[in-house]
């Protein structure tokens, strides 16, 4: 049964309305004005709230926005019903975040379609995005055992190897014909098995440790305001001990700005950025150079990170945000899984679109843009 948040500083409209949905089988809750609204929405995040817009302490259009940005929340249908019926006040509303406007005196059984429809919407999308979460979690199945797969199918090989070798062994010595040959290449034989295994072992650890920051990142985080080119510089200066050993020049431009975001996921993402640079980009000798670039375009911030690595040919770069796709295939130390979580942080945490471009000569450029604040 869903529950319905009425929002109004008139108590003869807070009586018709739940009256109205009660009848209609809702459950509701009333709110006297758009800061009780808030509070009443963080204890408990209702199904719909119903939002009357001239109140006292908040108006409906600051409640609405303020709802929406709490945790959670954002695709939460706020519908209006207020005397404001001019195009001015159905623009402030729908920019609030509201999903839909009745104009008082409203009549009952509209009311009552409206708030049905917005359920009903609601529902289809959380199916619809339910769908899209079963087919992504049986594609990364897939992808998962075919990945754990061929590290364990190596060790079992490597570990049949070492048996092999210890059973050879133990012949030769209970035989007595274990000779100084037979002794060197059956310790050899031990040791490129242990290595196997090892190294075997160390990828399943690493794609296990990229698998829990994949689901870490699906935690929701509260939005705070912060200064980017602050938060990069402190970010930098931390790398300064291994670029110092790589040999990596780092450059910040651009302008301050100010975004709000979860700042942990936002450093988290510039971090892959740059790691994945270290590992993929600075090989060899020679100067290695990044750049990050600041900029405010409108509502927007927009990073540009850029290496002077080898870059990427075309076909490649078609492929470099699919989980597992890596250059260094048959490297233990790489699982393919870092692009697909800069992706996944940008698109997915802080709701931006990344765009990737590789230039000949000029390695990877990233243009990130990020909403300067959270969606409604």
């Amino acid at each position: 049964m869903s529950e319905i948040l009425i929002v109004d500083d008139m108590a003869s409209n807070r009586y018709i309305l739940r009256s109205l949905l009660e009848e209609a089988g809702y459950r509701v809750r009333e709110a006297t004005d758009g800061l009780q609204a808030v509070d009443a929405a963080t204890e408990f995040p209702p199904d719909l709230v119903l939002m009357d817009i001239n109140m006292p302490v908040m108006d409906g259009y600051e409640a609405c926005r303020r709802i929406k940005q709490l945790p959670g929340q954002w695709c939460l249908p706020v519908l209006f019903i207020s005397t404001n019926s001019g195009i001015g006040a159905l623009e402030q509303a729908f920019q609030a975040g509201g999903c839909d406007y009745v104009s008082k005196p409203f009549h009952q059984l509209e009311v009552l379609a409206r708030v049905q429809n917005q359920l009903r919407l609601k529902e289809l999308g959380r199916q619809q995005a339910k769908v899209q979460l079963y087919q992504s979690l049986f594609q990364l199945t897939a992808g998962i055992a075919h990945e754990i797969n061929t590290p364990i199918g190596i060790g079992i090989t490597a570990s049949s190897l070492i048996h092999g070798a210890g059973d050879l062994l133990a012949s030769a010595v209970q035989n007595g014909m274990l000779g100084q040959r037979l002794l060197q290449q059956q310790l050899t034989d031990i040791k490129e098995g242990t290595e196997l295994v090892e190294s075997s072992l160390r990828r399943v650890a690493l794609l296990v440790t990229r698998f829990k920051e994949l689901t870490r990142d699906q935690t929701e985080l509260p939005a705070t305001p912060f200064a980017v080119q602050k938060s990069l510089r402190k970010l930098l200066q931390a790398f300064t001990p291994e670029f110092l050993i790589a040999r990596v020049n780092a450059d910040l431009g651009g302008e301050e700005v100010t975004l709000t975001a979860p700042e942990s996921l936002f450093l988290d993402l510039v971090q892959e950025l740059i790691k994945n640079s270290m590992e993929h980009a600075f090989k060899g000798p020679g100067e290695h150079r990044l750049s990050l670039q600041v900029e405010r375009a409108g509502s927007e911030l927009l990073l540009i990170y850029r290496d002077n690595g080898p870059g990427m040919a075309a076909e490649q770069l078609a492929h470099l945000f699919e989980p597992f796709f890596t250059t260094l295939r048959g490297d233990a130390r790489h699982c393919g899984l870092s692009a697909c979580r800069i992706h996944n942080l940008v698109e997915n945490n802080l709701h931006g679109q990344l765009t990737v471009t590789s230039p000949p000569g000029e390695g990877l450029c990233y243009r990130i843009r990020l909403p300067l604040q959270p969606p409604l």
